[in-house]
């Protein structure tokens, strides 16, 4: 099991929303040995900085927390990964944390789990203390495009300044928490260079991860299909679908008033990630606009939600 001498350690896919996390999600559940469960939240949510627990209060609060639900997974199985433990037991937390995971992966006859959820990006300190062999996989995406696609869903900013802050804090977040790690341990990817080179990157993050390299990964689009929620596949239309090579869909579709003005607010993070940007050097009107914008003035709203 795995590529290594060693046994393969849980990771993470995190990043800012709508930079393809689920794609990578997708992918990764093809591979023969691991299983990726939708979005999870509850590790953080439910964190109580006790290192230790009662498993019985914990199973409680896991059964009704509203993401774990989204996973149809009966509590039954979770609480026979802990060999069965209840009333006035403990357990550490991380291996109450892992039950549901482990389970997940059980029915699905796969050794490995991850975890795909974006905004644990924000959690990496917390996470890589509590799971010390965890790696990270760090997806980024231009936002420019970011900010596009909110126009996809139903949740999530509805204006250009706030669509900018949160995709520039959730990078910020996830680039200084690597920093801080074993460079063993973190992993930044491109979604543009996964669109452009799936079998490159799918074999980069493979090794990353101590995988035999597989190439069925390729194949997501069949094979993970079963694993793609129906409120996911409503958020993220082209996920079930082979990978579309228009990675910069902003330039043609994001009025150039607004590019200038997404630059003014998160310009840097874009140079930090090496993608172009138009204006260096933003004008007064578009600098004055992304200072109101950030003092919550709905100046450039984003298009209304296509989703339905």
């Amino acid at each position: 099991m795995g590529g290594g001498a060693g046994p393969v350690p849980p990771f993470f896919i995190v990043g800012s929303a709508r930079s393809g996390t689920t794609l990578l999600r997708l992918m990764l559940n093809a591979h023969p040995e691991v299983a990726v469960p939708p979005e999870s939240r509850f590790i953080t949510e439910m964190w109580q900085d006790k290192p230790e627990v009662e498993v019985e209060p914990v199973l409680g609060a896991l059964a009704r927390h509203d993401r774990f639900r989204l996973w149809e997974l009966p509590i039954e199985e979770v609480r026979a990964e802990l060999d069965g433990r209840g009333a006035g037991r403990t357990a550490p937390y991380t291996e109450v944390m892992e039950a549901p995971y482990r389970a997940w992966a059980r029915r699905r006859d796969k050794p490995l789990w991850g975890d795909k959820t974006p905004r644990y990006v924000e959690n990496i300190p917390l996470l890589s203390r509590l799971w010390p062999s965890a790696r990270f996989v760090h997806l980024v995406r231009d936002g420019r495009n970011v900010a596009l696609s909110y126009a996809d869903v139903a949740f999530g900013p509805r204006t250009l300044a706030k669509a900018a802050g949160l995709w520039a804090r959730r990078v910020r977040a996830g680039v200084e928490a690597g920093r801080a790690l074993d460079p063993a341990r973190y992993l930044q990817m491109r979604y543009e260079d996964l669109v452009e080179a799936p079998e490159r990157q799918a074999r980069t993050l493979c090794g990353f991860l101590g995988l035999p390299f597989d190439p069925v990964v390729l194949d997501y689009v069949e094979r993970g299909r079963d694993a793609v929620l129906p409120r996911a596949a409503a958020n993220n239309p082209n996920v079930t679908k082979p990978l579309m090579s228009q990675t910069r869909s902003w330039e043609r579709a994001m009025p150039e008033g607004q590019v200038e003005v997404f630059e003014a607010l998160a310009g840097d993070v874009l140079s930090q990630l090496g993608y172009p940007r138009r204006y260096p050097v933003p004008s007064a009107a578009a600098t004055r606009k992304a200072r109101l914008g950030r003092m919550g003035i709905p100046v450039d709203r984003l298009p209304a939600s296509r989703a339905k």
